[in-house]
């Protein structure tokens, strides 16, 4: 399965459901919309908890126990979950689109119960066989 490593804590908002964009300088290729794809939460860390007004707002809103978790405990070098890639479009009015860049929309998020630890990651795209880690 296709995977894509993404830094902390945007993976896990990813994972989570909460973010349902990804912001590339790349557009995503047209044989991955609607294809489902792994969240790798890489081992570089992003910039922490650092959300606007109305990110912070869809983070305390939502149901799960993001919000009470540390940055700091957040998984690392890991394969965390999926989402779809439904659409790759500018300037989407998603609080979590950035303005000249692509948004690739995400949609079906799922957390695993277990994340795969000590997974290293690639850029762009890369495979990650699931059945081996059974």
């Amino acid at each position: 399965m296709k995977a894509i490593s993404i830094k902390q804590p945007w993976a896990s908002l990813i994972a989570h459901g909460i973010k349902d964009i990804e912001n590339r300088t790349w557009k995503c290729p047209q044989k991955y919309i609607g294809q489902r794809v792994l969240i790798h939460a890489s081992k570089g860390k992003g910039e922490g908890w650092v959300l606007n007004e109305e990110q912070g707002l869809k983070l305390q809103m939502h149901s799960s126990n993001l919000r009470s978790i540390f940055y700091d405990d957040l998984p690392f070098g890991a394969i965390i979950g999926s989402v779809v890639i439904a659409d790759c479009v500018r300037n989407h009015p998603s609080v979590w689109a950035e303005k000249d860049c692509w948004n690739w929309v995400l949609k079906d998020a799922v957390l695993f119960d277990k994340p795969v630890l000590n997974v290293k990651g690639k850029l762009s795209f890369w495979d990650f066989n699931m059945e081996e880690t059974k």
